[in-house]
């Protein structure tokens, strides 16, 4: 019996869906690997005069990116618009981590939000990857997140364009030597706790033993409901399913109500530059 997951779920965009967001973008955006609290109690800190709630703030404030073009009342090209593209990756990892019901949620221990190359351009490669233990199988999840406004059901976005979300899964599914380099690489940047379970993955992916691990095909289309058709906008994620046969599809719609899509991310925006300021 098929453990696919097809669904769509209405988010009110309300005052404080935005600001809760907005407070979980700065976070994640400002996280390091260090304790910067713990700083001040070092004695070189010390004997410079400095204390680290200072650096705390500097480190925050310059990991938020100013949008030029929002700045100047203009509106940012779809492409290169980092907040259109990191509301939805924020949304997604929210929702596999702490929106799906207990027992099912995946941990995703290390966010693209956080580590990406530059803060002024959008993330590249998979867009979120989590795990999760089952009666000691291990389930990875591979997220791919994608926002769209187009009056297309589905938008080019879910299987047309070369970088769709059925197009990347399929890949990945292809190809798990793809999947392996990318878990790899990802593996490098963990805790000791979290390559545990990333590092045994790996091992197992690699030795093609199926019965100790499956895949999670995780996809999340941000719509609104100006244009949203959930009978339609699963695209081939959905009618060709038969294709992800031995793993698991879980492919949530988030369609905003009350806004559409771009002014919510607009309100998004202008609510995180309040609140690092």
């Amino acid at each position: 019996m098929s453990k696919n997951i097809f669904i769509k779920h209405d988010v009110p965009v309300i005052d404080s869906f935005i600001e809760k967001f907005a407070r979980k973008y700065i976070e994640q955006r400002s996280q390091t690997n260090a304790d910067i609290d713990a700083l001040s109690e070092s004695q070189l800190f010390a004997s410079h005069g400095f204390d680290s709630s200072l650096l705390k703030d500097i480190i925050s404030k310059n990991s938020v990116a100013l949008d030029f073009k929002r700045e100047k009342g203009e509106k940012p090209e779809v492409l290169g618009d980092i907040y259109r593209s990191d509301l939805g990756e924020l949304l997604m990892t929210y929702y596999f981590e702490e929106k799906i019901k207990e027992g099912s949620r995946f941990i995703i221990p290390l966010k693209n939000i956080t580590f990406r190359e530059r803060d002024d351009m959008p993330g590249r490669g998979m867009d979120a990857i989590g795990y999760r233990v089952s009666k000691n199988k291990l389930e990875v999840l591979l997220g791919e997140a994608k926002v769209s406004a187009q009056k297309r059901n589905p938008p080019d976005v879910v299987h047309s364009t070369p970088d769709s979300i059925y197009k990347t899964q399929q890949n990945y599914k292809n190809n798990l030597d793809v999947v392996v380099r990318r878990l790899s690489d990802f593996s490098k940047r963990l805790n000791t706790k979290d390559a545990e379970i990333i590092g045994l993955a790996i091992l197992n992916i690699d030795a093609e033993k199926e019965e100790n691990y499956s895949i999670t095909f995780g996809c999340t289309l941000i719509r609104d409901y100006t244009c949203v058709d959930d009978q339609k906008d699963f695209g081939k994620m959905e009618s060709k399913q038969n294709e992800f046969e031995h793993n698991n599809i879980h492919f949530s719609i988030l369609s905003f109500v009350e806004y559409n899509i771009e002014k919510t991310v607009q309100m998004f925006y202008k609510k995180v530059q309040e609140l690092i300021k």
